[in-house]
């Protein structure tokens, strides 16, 4: 009888370890087949990612990591965090390097600038934006960890009006604040919700030249348009992947007519573009390598001569349309030299036309870790 036990112990005993090690591969398979998204020369790169990092990097990407400290605060040898070309794709700068000091970065996200040709950046692990002029010097910075005024838990998308004020979506505390050119809080508004004036995860932020704010949330797949101040005005669309409708906002812009693109990552792969009231007009894109194709397109942007400019995250490149979608020309590969990319984020044009991307030089991260 004792005998029957034990077997019967011992089987489930063995069942349960097989199981147990079935599931860890299918979690770091599931990983690596989100990551392999990625051309395979990431593993291969000197002073950048070795093999450790890379499993590393797999299994943060799939928010799965407990190591996420150690990889998302290691250096990444002259590896430049902003990177400025001209409208052809050739670069001109580049500049920050991993750190916690002054024109460093952690995890720099948002990118943004202002008529004087200034850029701004988020740093969703420093918790603040820093101010640069065009060639990179550095020139201040404002905001610390917290969820008042002037401060953020995990600051995204930043987007900035003809008169220089700055707005800032934070993904961590549902918030939009906006500020000067100098960095003085001005307002804020938004709260955790699905209602009017709420949001889930605002991700994407533009401004159109009457100075209005839209705003597109992530889990609640709608743009919210405000006035100049945080004064709701409407919002539009819905989860799903037919027109006017979204599954993962990630960027919006808006164009000297005041047309509105917005990126629509993962599922959708896409760029759909509407007219001020939320009236869709076209979309293109699809998912997958290809010329007018996309692996989670984030950041995007648009020049004077409506020519628009998207961040094929996952592809490592940034793609260049005209205003109907028609592809023009994409530039960029995977890499540590100040041409290349690691994870390319976000995009803002400055007056003179010139192109700056910010690149996190990390994968996705957990967000119950930011600003720790």
């Amino acid at each position: 009888m004792k005998q029957k036990i034990f077997k019967k112990k011992l089987i489930l005993f063995l069942f349960f370890i097989i199981m147990y090690s079935i599931g860890n591969n299918i979690l770091y398979l599931s990983a690596y087949a989100a990551y392999a998204d990625l051309p395979n020369e990431i593993k291969k790169i000197e002073n950048c990612k070795n093999e450790k990092i890379v499993k590393k990097a797999i299994l943060n990407f799939n928010n799965k990591s407990n190591n996420f400290k150690e990889f998302n605060n290691m250096s990444i040898k002259n590896f430049h965090h902003i990177k400025k070309f001209n409208f052809g794709g050739v670069l001109l700068n580049s500049w920050g390097v991993k750190g916690t000091d002054k024109g460093e970065f952690m995890h720099p996200h948002g990118i943004g600038s202002d008529s004087y040709g200034n850029i701004y950046v988020s740093d969703t692990i420093k918790c603040n934006i820093q101010k640069f002029d065009s060639n990179g010097n550095f020139l201040l910075e404002f905001g610390k960890r917290g969820n008042g005024p002037g401060e953020f838990i995990q600051p995204e998308s930043i987007a900035i009006d003809k008169n220089d004020n700055i707005f800032v979506v934070d993904y961590g505390t549902s918030h939009v604040q906006k500020f000067d050119s100098d960095g003085n809080f001005i307002t804020m508004w938004g709260s955790k919700g699905n209602k009017t004036n709420q949001f889930m995860k605002p991700w994407g932020l533009g401004v159109d030249s009457k100075g209005n704010v839209y705003v597109g949330d992530q889990e609640n797949p709608v743009v919210q348009k405000f006035d100049n101040d945080g004064n709701f005005i409407k919002k539009w669309g819905s989860y799903g992947s037919k027109e006017g409708q979204f599954v993962h906002i990630h960027d919006i812009t808006i164009d000297s007519n005041d047309y509105v693109y917005v990126t629509d990552g993962r599922e959708n792969s896409r760029v759909e573009k509407f007219d001020s009231e939320g009236n869709f007009i076209t979309m293109w894109g699809s998912k997958g390598s290809k010329e007018g194709q996309f692996i989670e397109d984030h950041g995007i942007a648009v020049d004077k001569e409506e020519k628009v400019y998207v961040v094929d995250t996952r592809n490592v490149r940034i793609q260049k349309f005209d205003s109907e979608g028609n592809f023009i020309t994409m530039w960029g590969s995977v890499g540590c030299k100040d041409n290349q990319f690691l994870v390319p984020h976000d995009i803002t044009i400055d007056p003179n036309s010139n192109i700056y991307v910010s690149d996190s030089g990390n994968v996705h991260f957990r967000e119950n870790y930011v600003c720790n």
